[in-house]
């Protein structure tokens, strides 16, 4: 067997490898992310006829209060606040410059809405309006995710008390107390004030991207999931407009 012919199998053997080992990693990490993916949470019963998809994108933010009385929240968020909107249509306008207000579910209360401040904007004005928020109200959670842009936070408050916060919008712009156990565990990486991120290497997940998709996770450990949350207040509504087109029996 000449030269040439042995080159050329020990470059296809070469290449089969290669192939292979990709294959092994993608499939590796693809379990991964299913493992890891947000799934309703046991809040409430869900029936079969209601296993769907949530027919609507995660706000981009979004509060979670560790609070049942409705009153209580709209009163202490002031402003342009609806709390008596149907839920399917206050998911429709998440882009209006209010703030809408979710009925109670499993002890926590959702607020959405592009009236909620933004990091990215002016991370001083978040700071306040949480601080203020959390004196009237108690404990209080702020959660950022823009899967476009990468740009993400999360910020945790009791009693006016910032227990822990980090904000990213191409650097780091809010990062106070100690990163939690859960934070940890999902691998989340939070950078200093004026720290450069290290050089990447082949293969590797960015950590603002890393960051970004485990915002939800992070808000199922530390407050309520709002995906599984949402589904049922749309699920809820649904329910309640059928008894109400029922005839009386």
């Amino acid at each position: 067997m000449s030269a040439v012919v042995v080159g050329l199998l020990v470059s296809l053997l070469v290449v089969l490898g290669l192939m292979l080992a990709f294959f092994s990693v993608y499939r590796r990490e693809r379990r991964k992310v299913v493992r890891e993916a947000p799934r309703p949470g046991p809040l409430l019963p869900v029936n079969a006829a209601w296993r769907r998809p949530v027919p609507f994108l995660l706000p981009p933010r979004w509060l979670a209060i560790r609070s049942s009385n409705t009153v209580v929240v709209r009163d202490s968020i002031g402003g342009d606040s609806a709390a008596s909107l149907p839920w399917s249509e206050a998911m429709a306008r998440l882009r209006e410059r209010k703030v809408f207000i979710s009925p109670p579910v499993d002890g926590w209360t959702l607020v959405i809405g592009a009236g909620l401040p933004d990091p990215a904007v002016d991370v001083d004005v978040v700071y306040r309006f949480l601080t203020r928020l959390s004196r009237s109200i108690g404990e209080v959670h702020f959660y950022s995710a823009d899967r476009v842009l990468n740009l993400h936070s999360w910020a945790r408050l009791d009693s006016g008390r910032v227990t822990r916060a980090y904000a990213w919008a191409g650097e780091t712009l809010w990062n106070e107390g100690r990163p939690t156990l859960e934070e940890r565990m999902l691998g989340m990486r939070c950078r200093a004030y004026a720290e450069e991120p290290p050089p990447m290497r082949f293969g590797e997940v960015p950590s603002e991207l890393h960051n970004t998709e485990r915002v939800v996770l992070l808000a199922r450990r530390w407050s309520v999931d709002p995906m599984a949350a949402i589904e049922i207040l749309l699920q809820q509504e649904a329910v309640g407009s059928e008894e109400d087109e029922s005839p009386e029996g």
